[in-house]
């Protein structure tokens, strides 16, 4: 049996477009991530949902939410976060840096 060299390289070019088009909607992902994180109201949007996903959250309260915070730490880590970080990483710094000052603050005015 023979292999038809005419389908090979068509599998080729195929998966090479493929991968190409991937790459493209990553990087417009990407972008938008970036654009996101320009504007105040999408850097609020993207720490609010890093927040409910319990990135910065204790994964461990009580017996029966183990499972479930974990999962959905997991997939937001995966998922939302990852994509931030890759868009830049000086954004999720900077939800850091402005969670820290808030915390320290709100400490300050408590004493």
């Amino acid at each position: 049996m023979t292999l038809d060299s005419g389908f090979l390289e068509e599998d080729r070019r195929e998966a090479d477009e493929i991968k190409k088009e991937q790459r493209r909607q990553a990087e417009e992902f990407l972008a938008d991530v970036r654009k996101t994180f320009g504007t105040a109201h999408g850097k609020r949007v993207f720490t609010f949902l890093l927040e409910q996903g319990g990135v910065n959250a204790p994964l461990f309260s009580k017996e029966a939410d183990i499972y479930r915070n974990v999962a959905v730490h997991d997939f937001v880590v995966e998922n939302v976060l990852s994509a931030v970080v890759m868009a830049d990483e000086e954004i999720y710094l900077s939800i850091i840096r402005e969670r820290a000052e808030k915390l320290r603050h709100e400490e300050e005015t408590e004493k």
